[in-house]
């Protein structure tokens, strides 16, 4: 095993040199990639020096960019990190605007795309297979990169001439979409096992619901539509299933044991470290975000709902108490039946990156974009619902498109809480400065600052970080953030 360890980390500095054409300008070791990919167990540890990437990418990201700067959360305590982050206060020194890991995960994918085809020891299937999760974590990192900071430097070959010029200017989203996401993702699909529904890496349900929710960013339903049917319709069955408290915490805990999962994140802290995502939930220190108010009542609504008691311990939850741990990611105490929350070191949760739920969810947005006929929409939601353990919704009382948008979309918050999928929902849906602006202006009120809110809509992008404009001047902010 730790040889394993010290060869991925071998592997992962050479990456790391490699996607440092955006950043410190060197090259790749052309000999030590040559060394290096030769054997299957090569192959093996240069695909895991992938997800260790994602791992790299998305602990402590996986909330700063998907759930807290939406009405999910507000900051908690003082510190400054988390007070712009939530009063949307950003700037080019905000830790989350460092894209290095991202793209460090990018350049381990490029590798992994030039060299496995010359891995002779593999068979057709197993090399296929490796290279369709190679394309499909490259186009998840790139996805996430558009919906951050919308364009981006664009690349798709390992950095190994030491004449070549490193700099390189952003690419449009739209660009991005076109030319490199939906393309690996259907390079994926067509070189991935079929028989695989391993939930710990790239699968094809999986690259079904990256299609799925790429084609919902760009607005094209048909082939969202398209997309989750081929996932419904895979020999695997995935679907909703979990009916009792202990059942829906099955999905965070052991993901591998339920069909509603269908790509996680695997986390040991002892190879991994600490998850950040013990900033929302942490035995060692306080949380840096709390739960925000507006959704916290909405959980409370209903106490028979089985995700509200998973979600955060609701023996705190009345009136005068701030909610500041959510506990949906780890174990309970046998004895006592409360949350293990870990020290921030030995936090190994498994991050949901897509469940069955999540894709039901966008399908029915689908649905009610492309028909008249609701029935199916809600027939989704009350499918949830039912399970859940919550009141199903009545059709008559969503008049209009927009009406049963919405009922989807608190849903979705309900479902997919802290899973970093509601400030994207937000984006996406064009409503993130009609929720958000009222939240801010309320919350810059309680520290006695000045009421701006949340109005420009050019702040839904992050700004790019200063380290990576010192490194490329080809490079241009995001307006309206500045030096």
């Amino acid at each position: 095993m730790k040889k394993s360890i010290y060869y991925i980390s071998i592997l992962c500095l050479f990456a790391v040199t490699g996607c440092k054409k955006f950043l410190d300008q060197q090259p790749i070791s052309q000999l030590s990639q040559e060394k290096f990919w030769k054997t299957a167990d090569d192959a093996k540890l240069g695909v895991a020096a992938i997800y260790d990437g994602v791992q790299k990418t998305l602990s402590g990201n996986y909330t700063d960019w998907g759930d807290a700067r939406s009405d999910n959360f507000t900051y908690g305590g003082t510190g400054e990190n988390q007070i712009n982050v939530t009063l949307n206060g950003l700037n080019s020194l905000t830790g989350a605007a460092n894209w290095n890991n991202l793209y460090y995960t990018i350049a381990r994918a490029n590798l992994a795309i030039k060299y496995l085809p010359n891995i002779s020891a593999l068979s057709a299937v197993a090399r296929n297979n490796y290279l369709a999760q190679a394309y499909g974590v490259r186009a998840y990192m790139y996805f996430y990169g558009i919906r951050v900071w919308g364009k981006l430097p664009v690349t798709l070959e390992p950095y190994e001439d030491i004449n070549a010029d490193p700099k390189t200017t952003r690419n449009s989203v739209d660009s991005i979409l076109d030319n490199v996401i939906i393309p690996d993702l259907n390079t994926a699909y067509n070189l991935v096992d079929k028989s695989s529904t391993t939930v710990w890496e790239v699968n094809v349900a999986g690259i079904l619901a990256m299609q799925t929710e790429v084609y919902m960013w760009k607005k094209d339903y048909v082939k969202a539509l398209d997309a989750s049917q081929k996932l419904i319709s895979l020999s695997y069955k995935y679907d909703v299933s979990a009916g009792t408290s202990a059942d829906w915490k099955r999905i965070f805990l052991d993901p591998a044991s339920t069909k509603e999962t269908i790509w996680s994140l695997q986390w040991s802290y002892l190879t991994d470290g600490g998850n950040g995502i013990s900033k929302i939930g942490s035995g060692g220190n306080t949380s840096n975000y709390y739960i925000d108010s507006s959704v916290y009542l909405r959980f409370e609504s209903n106490k028979n709902d089985i995700r509200r008691s998973v979600t955060y311990d609701t023996a705190l939850a009345n009136a005068g108490t701030r909610i500041i741990q959510i506990g949906k990611f780890y174990p309970l105490d046998a004895t006592t039946g409360k949350v293990l929350y870990p020290i921030n070191a030995q936090n190994e949760a498994k991050l949901t990156l897509y469940r069955i739920a999540d894709i039901l969810l966008l399908r029915a947005e689908a649905l009610n974009k492309t028909q008249a006929d609701k029935t199916p929409v809600f027939t989704i939601i009350n499918k949830i619902r039912n399970l859940r353990k919550t009141t199903p919704l009545v059709a008559t009382d969503y008049p209009t498109d927009n009406d049963v948008e919405k009922a989807i979309l608190d849903e979705r918050q309900l479902e997919l809480f802290a899973e970093g999928k509601r400030w994207f929902d937000l984006v996406r849906t064009g409503r993130a400065l009609t929720v958000m602006d009222p939240l801010v202006k309320y919350r810059q009120k309680l520290l006695n600052i000045s009421q701006t809110g949340f109005t420009d809509a050019r702040k839904l992008l992050w700004p790019i970080s200063r380290d990576a404009l010192t490194r490329n001047p080809l490079l241009d902010q995001n307006e309206p953030y500045s030096e």
